[in-house]
């Protein structure tokens, strides 16, 4: 009996300390949502399509096209398009359990109806919006821990959101890993190690940690004075997930950047120049990318301009390349430019699930791009501002990925000689209607460049547009 007694009294101690332990947490929820109407005859057209959709085998090229990886793909289609009509829905929860000011546990969650009327009574990510519209959809977007072990030290572990020294053109993504970060005045260095994917067990000799994508990260930023800041980063991809981005893939590729930016009253400068040398699949690889940004204060808004170059490769398949490698090589859509504020001729700030572009991916078909963009933030009033940009793009160097050009219906061996893709004009304003929920229209137009010409199967594609109208509730 005494011996129970003393049980009893341990435990009522022990689960006492758990609830003065679980009570001694800070509860911090985040979230938003939102859903949209596009219009367009670019976004849910079969030039694209919409995103996870697998065709069934033995169907017609088109059809088998249709569902899209985010590029633009014009060329053996009709000229004409039907207008889409879609309804998208997002909605993200962020829970973070602090327990002190040096640790605290950040979860972050994503519900996604791709479109509404896509499905019902579904499980999967994406799924849901029909007339009876229950689905499992749930996707775990990041889940890590958040520490300070040490002074002037902070550690990151598990899966999270990490993006690149070079705005995004290299990664912006979750992802598993272990990064350290640290302050030591004017001088903040960071170092990573990350897997993209294991793909081990679907190997031939079934050993998990064997077949990886991995990524080593070393990333340093100075702040020469309060106008002037630079930085330098070396990323280092090694993949040889048999079956995930190719078969038997081998991929050795080092990167080395450098960034800086410089402040001057309303004048902001900004840039970057990366270098990359490595294999793939044992072809050797230099590639290059540099960026120049300017942003002033000009009247009541802020005009802002971008020049981009990603090198690009006449021969990808000859031994020796130039094409710019990407962490994209086998995670295509985990990054983004989006300094550009492009709408098609670029990834769409605003895209959720329907994500499509002209130039999707950095590496762009290994044709690399040349693109200038401009554009002016002006704000109306407290409650409303504006924003309006304009920008063009060309391939840095064709190879046979270019389209085909058709006559009479009927492809021939011949492509354009022209690498210009095209001009865009976009516009966009945003209401705050109430505290939180704010609701914006934004439209685009591209011009097609002489790239397109006559490459769809009776002529040259109709310009692309898309018109989005958007409500967005943040807490």
């Amino acid at each position: 009996m005494k011996r129970s007694k003393v049980l009893a009294t341990v435990l009522t101690l022990g689960i006492a300390a758990s609830a003065t332990s679980a009570f001694a947490l800070e509860n911090e929820f985040h979230g938003m949502f939102s859903t949209r109407w596009i219009n367009s005859n670019f976004n849910g057209t079969q030039l694209t399509g919409p995103q996870d959709f697998t065709v069934p085998s033995g169907t017609a090229p088109g059809a088998q096209r249709y569902g899209g990886d985010g590029q633009y793909e014009p060329g053996g289609l009709t000229k004409k398009q039907y207008v889409a009509n879609i309804f998208e829905q997002r909605a993200r929860l962020q829970y973070i359990a602090k327990a002190n000011a040096n640790l605290k546990l950040v979860t972050h969650f994503e519900i996604d109806y791709a479109y509404w009327g896509n499905s019902s009574y579904a499980t999967g990510r994406n799924q849901g919006g029909a007339i009876g519209a229950d689905s499992v959809n749930f996707e775990t977007k990041s889940i890590y821990l958040d520490a300070n072990p040490f002074n002037n030290v902070n550690m990151k572990l598990g899966m999270m959101p990490n993006n690149d020294a070079f705005k995004g053109v290299v990664f912006d993504a979750d992802m598993a890993g272990l990064l350290l970060s640290s302050s030591y005045g004017k001088f903040s260095p960071s170092i990573g190690v990350f897997r993209f994917a294991d793909r081990g067990l679907f190997s031939t000799d079934n050993v998990i940690g064997h077949k990886t994508s991995d990524m080593f990260m070393l990333d340093g930023k100075y702040a020469v004075n309060n106008d002037l800041k630079v930085g330098g980063a070396y990323y280092l991809f090694r993949d040889n997930a048999e079956g995930f981005s190719s078969a038997n893939a081998d991929i050795k590729m080092n990167l080395l950047g450098l960034n800086a930016e410089y402040t001057t009253g309303p004048l902001t400068l900004n840039g970057f120049a990366i270098y990359e040398t490595g294999t793939v699949n044992k072809s050797y690889t230099n590639a290059f990318a540099g960026n120049f940004g300017v942003k002033l204060k000009l009247g009541p808004g802020t005009a802002r301009s971008e020049f981009l170059y990603i090198s690009g490769d006449n021969n990808p398949t000859d031994g020796h390349g130039t094409a710019f490698y990407g962490v994209t090589g086998q995670l295509r859509g985990e990054h983004g430019y989006y300094d550009n504020e492009m709408v098609i001729l670029g990834r769409d700030k605003n895209a959720y699930t329907t994500d499509n572009a002209i130039v999707f991916d950095s590496n762009n078909k290994s044709q690399g791009v040349i693109g200038g963009y401009v554009g002016y933030d002006l704000p109306i009033n407290a409650k409303l501002t504006t924003a309006f940009n304009a920008g063009f793009a060309a391939v840095a160097k064709e190879n046979a990925n270019k389209p085909v050009v058709y006559a009479n219906g009927v492809a021939t061996t011949k492509r354009n000689s022209s690498n210009y893709l095209g001009t865009e004009v976009n516009a966009e304003a945003t209401y705050q209607l109430l505290d939180g929920l704010s609701v914006s229209t934004r439209a685009a137009y591209v011009m097609l460049g002489d790239y397109y010409d006559n490459v769809a199967i009776n002529g040259t594609p109709e310009n692309p547009y898309d018109f989005k109208l958007i409500f967005k509730y943040t807490f």
